[in-house]
């Protein structure tokens, strides 16, 4: 005489590794990096970590996982569109997908640096979870222009200042000068 009543639930976690940070040896992965973090240089290696939990209590059959790429990066290895089958309640699964930043020509030009979103959606019937990682990409910069040259080299110190003899000059005009401000009151 009892009905029970199940909805299936699962959470969609995806973060990428952050390029310099680690705690001991680990690798520490982060929602996002924003443009104030250390950025990626064209041709490295980003990668992204999914986690997929079921936060229900009962199996989810079938899971249907979709990666997005951004621009400006080019798929390396790892599962983008995929099927996780049988996740059990309290159930973990992670995935990793490693990109790769294009080079700096096919980078925008006039920007030195980028900030792109990777997404990622999980669907399972009408239930959706969705979740995305932003990340930045910087280019070197090089200035072009005339090349620069060495400072010439010098013998003796160039003077600088009025010389000497020309303060001597004025001591009288400013006597004069004085004469007649005198006179004028």
């Amino acid at each position: 005489g009892q009905t029970c009543v199940t909805t299936a639930k699962f959470i969609l976690d995806k973060k990428v590794l952050h390029p310099k940070e680690t705690k001991g040896n680990a690798e520490v992965y982060v929602d996002n990096l924003s443009i104030n973090d250390p950025k990626f240089a064209p041709g490295q290696t980003i990668r992204f970590r999914l986690a997929i939990s079921n936060t229900g209590n009962s199996v989810i059959k079938e899971l249907n996982v979709t990666d997005t790429l951004p621009n400006y990066v080019d798929f390396v290895s790892g599962p983008l569109n995929f099927q996780v089958l049988n996740l059990n309640p309290d159930e973990t699964r992670k995935y990793t997908i490693e990109v790769k930043v294009k080079g700096a020509d096919a980078l925008p030009s006039g920007q030195g640096v980028v900030c792109v979103v990777n997404q990622a959606s999980v669907k399972s019937g009408n239930d959706e979870s969705r979740d995305n990682s932003q990340f930045c990409i910087e280019k070197t910069v090089t200035k072009g222009g005339l090349p620069v040259l060495s400072a010439p080299g010098l013998k003796q110190t160039p003077s600088t200042g009025p010389e000497m003899l020309g303060l001597i000059g004025l001591i009288p005009a400013g006597l004069a000068g004085l004469l007649l401000r005198r006179k004028s009151k």
